[in-house]
């Protein structure tokens, strides 16, 4: 590649000379161009060596970089992972408590069949899902959408440890849905609303 790069650069300069030469060159005016093409060469293999060096330099800076960019995406999906758990809600267990009893509660989903989201969650304690023990507290994930079931409103709602834990945060579930719901105190059996987490 170098030695291509320099025959180039050698016809480069070589060529409009000929070319464009309005009288023959005597022998002595031959060997000053000559010597003055050759410092010229030794000057662009200097240059392209200098060049090399910085692009090599340039290309380990850029792959140490791209480590640290890698690093700090794999910090931030923890991060995000982290946070995600920090907002589940949480549940004491009592006496006589198994997955599918809590699951089926109406503050937590309100559908037995879904005892494994909380299994899931729990993994890391609940080491058989047919044995939990009263004082632990479990996490609840969080659900995307809500069916609502009689006596529902969207305070009540947003107050369900599998929604928010916090019925003050009703509004954010009347925002992502009004589309559905066109007065924030009517809402209807079996409506399925969106609920958003940021």
């Amino acid at each position: 590649m170098k030695k291509m790069i320099t025959v180039c650069f050698m016809l480069f300069l070589i060529v409009p000379t000929l070319i464009f030469a309005e009288e023959k060159l005597t022998e002595e005016q031959a060997q000053v161009e000559l010597l003055a093409l050759q410092e010229q060469l030794v000057e662009a293999e200097a240059k392209i060596a200098e060049l090399e060096t910085q692009v090599k330099a340039l290309r380990s800076e850029v792959a140490a970089l791209e480590a640290i960019r890698d690093e700090l995406i794999s910090k931030l999906n923890k991060l995000k992972e982290t946070w995600k758990i920090c907002q589940y809600g949480r549940y004491k267990v009592i006496e006589d408590d198994w997955l599918s009893k809590i699951s089926g509660m109406n503050k937590v989903y309100h559908d037995g069949s879904k005892w494994p989201m909380i299994y899931e969650a729990n993994k890391d304690r609940i080491k058989n899902p047919n044995l939990i023990y009263p004082g632990w507290v479990l996490l609840i994930p969080y659900l995307d959408n809500y069916s609502v079931i009689p006596g529902d409103c969207l305070w009540l709602i947003a107050s369900h440890l599998s929604i928010y834990s916090n019925s003050k945060r009703w509004p954010e579930i009347y925002e992502a849905n009004k589309d559905k719901i066109k007065d924030p105190d009517l809402i209807y059996i079996k409506q399925e609303f969106v609920i958003p987490h940021d």
